[in-house]
């Protein structure tokens, strides 16, 4: 056998080889897996499955309700293992068990079914039917009674609006003076802060840090304002800066919240949680009546997620007393 020969039938067996490697390895990959889990999170054409390897986002999903059993079907292809949670799309998604949430649903269904069916039988009892007419004659009588007395109230009040809005108005005309918006002056107070400790100037950052958490979480005040006087927007704005300051406060003066955590009555160690819970709720409460302001917010959150490396995990876990705000707060954190 010639040289050229030789060669040739051992490039057709390196090809051939190699093509059955190729075979194997995208056979490999097109192979159907399934996992099984609970429902963490019911989404429009997604779930979040919680397993015992982690929680997955299911993409092509069915509808299901918290707390289903459920069993996915899908391609190994699919599987993005970097992501948290993983990601996979359903080839064929399957319940193994509903929740407790519908069966109890189904037997309080049952209970009122039997409540209405007992109060649809005619009452014999006279002495039923005369009590239930006195009783109606009564609170007649007392709701015309209160009903006098709110329009006293009203009239009361109405004539003690016109006093003050005649005082507030000449009040208002007497002075020239131009006041600053609560949130002017709050904001102004922790940019001042922000700006001093980013220029070296950390003198006033740990009274700075109490000065604020006690501001959002106990009741404190800011230039003569709470934490509810705000407009939404600058409420954001407050708990961004206050993200800044707790991260600013653990490397600058490492230990000092454990410190003054001590003996105290306010917790100040576990702030980073108690901000992002609040900025998530007030999102959520943004998406829930405007579009607009809802993109932006999201949006800002993606950046505090880069910036203070907020993780799905931390997230469920802030969210564990309270499952039925998850999904709101997981479409802010992943910006869905």
């Amino acid at each position: 056998m010639s040289k050229k020969n030789i060669i040739l039938i051992i490039v057709i067996s390196v090809l051939f080889i190699a093509a059955l490697i190729g075979v194997y390895f995208l056979t490999k990959e097109d192979e159907s897996l399934s996992i099984s889990g609970t429902v963490l999170i019911p989404g429009d054409n997604y779930i979040i499955l919680e397993t015992k390897d982690g929680d997955y986002l299911v993409e092509n999903a069915s509808a299901y309700q918290v707390g289903d059993k459920v069993k996915i079907t899908y391609k190994k292809s699919s599987l993005k293992e970097n992501t948290s949670p993983k990601e996979i799309t359903a080839q064929e998604d399957k319940l193994i068990q509903a929740s407790k949430t519908d069966k109890e649903d189904e037997i309080i269904d049952d209970e009122e079914e039997i409540e209405n069916n007992s109060s649809n039988t005619p009452s014999i009892n006279n002495t039923d039917n005369n009590n239930t007419s006195k009783n109606k004659t009564n609170n007649s009588s007392k709701q015309n009674t209160n009903n006098s007395s709110n329009n006293v109230t009203s009239s009361n009040n109405s004539s003690n609006t016109s006093k003050n809005t005649t005082s507030n108005n000449g009040a208002n005309n007497s002075s020239s003076q131009v006041t600053k918006s609560a949130d002017e002056e709050v904001l102004a107070y922790v940019n001042t802060l922000k700006a001093n400790a980013n220029n070296g100037i950390t003198d006033t950052l740990k009274s700075g840090f109490i000065t604020i958490v006690d501001f959002l979480f106990y009741d404190g005040k800011i230039a003569g304002h709470t934490f509810s006087e705000l407009t939404t927007s600058a409420k954001l704005e407050v708990l961004k800066a206050a993200l800044w300051v707790d991260d600013k406060i653990d490397s600058v003066f490492p230990g000092y919240k454990e410190t003054i955590s001590n003996g105290a009555n306010k917790v100040y160690t576990s702030v980073k949680g108690m901000i992002v819970s609040t900025y998530l709720d007030i999102t959520t409460s943004i998406c829930s009546s405007h579009s607009d302001l809802c993109e932006s917010a999201k949006r800002d959150f993606q950046s505090l997620k880069q910036s203070f490396g907020f993780t799905w995990d931390m997230i469920k876990d802030l969210a564990s007393s309270g499952l039925d705000k998850l999904k709101n707060w997981y479409e802010i954190w992943s910006g869905k």
